[in-house]
């Protein structure tokens, strides 16, 4: 908050002598506003006539406490035509615009040094003590990945979700010899692209799921029965795998 200042000996200058008590009355209002809108001095002519007539504006001008544009005091500034100056501003007390705001910066900085002050701090993080793991086992090494061995094969489980999800899919599921194709020519492409993994098995299962060696499977064609259309082909070899799941072979 900003002040608008007025001396105690300002009853008896002559400046006031010479003004109407109205225009005073005037002089005290704006200086109010001036004061709250941080304009050092300047009033515009719309807020004189806001607040006053324009005979008490020129009773202002004429005593001395205001200046119009074009007036002849060495230590005011000249105001645009139409608005007023007041005489000496700065000089009978009252802050310039840049000293208020510099003092609401520093206000509002110390105000929010004390909130930080003020404000909880956060508990200390727990030690390892209090979290029980001195004795803890130390975290085990993230697999290392590799490329794959030119002998590896899929383990019996691969082999069992990969035709499970054959079956599931309406597909006929891999003979022996399929999948050792299908294996041979898994192992030979991860090789070719140089790929890294940490196991093998699962991008196995997904390469298995989706071959279709009843078109194209060398070492390895399905040859179709005569006779048999190719949905009784596909329940025949449903029967099949549930009978390999059953013996617990591959």
């Amino acid at each position: 908050m900003s002040y608008f200042a007025v001396d105690d000996g300002a009853h008896a200058h002559p400046k006031f002598m010479a003004a109407s008590n109205a225009a005073l009355g005037l002089w005290v209002r704006v200086g109010s506003w001036v004061a709250q809108q941080l304009t050092d001095g300047h009033v515009p002519g719309t807020v004189a006539k806001l607040y006053g007539t324009p005979a008490q504006a020129r009773s202002l001008v004429s005593a001395g406490l205001w200046h119009g544009a074009g007036h002849d005091c060495p230590r005011c500034p000249r105001p645009r035509p139409g608005d007023f100056y007041m005489h000496d501003y700065a000089a009978s007390g009252n802050r310039s615009r840049a000293e208020i705001k510099a003092r609401r910066e520093q206000s509002a900085a110390g105000s929010r040094r004390h909130r930080e002050r003020q404000a909880p701090k956060p508990p200390p993080p727990p030690s390892d003590e209090q979290l029980g793991l001195d004795d803890a086992e130390p975290d085990q090494p993230a697999p290392r990945r590799a490329t794959i061995r030119p002998d590896w094969a899929p383990s019996r489980e691969d082999v069992h979700a990969a035709q499970a999800a054959r079956a599931a899919a309406g597909l006929l599921p891999l003979t022996a010899d399929q999948v050792d194709a299908v294996t041979a020519k898994f192992v030979r492409r991860q090789l070719d692209d140089g790929t890294v993994a940490a196991a093998w098995g699962g991008r196995w299962q997904q390469w298995a799921e989706n071959e279709r060696p009843e078109r194209s499977q060398p070492g390895g064609n399905v040859v179709p029965m005569p006779g048999m259309t190719k949905g009784a082909q596909q329940r025949a070899g449903l029967d099949r795998l549930r009978n390999q799941l059953a013996g617990g072979t591959a």
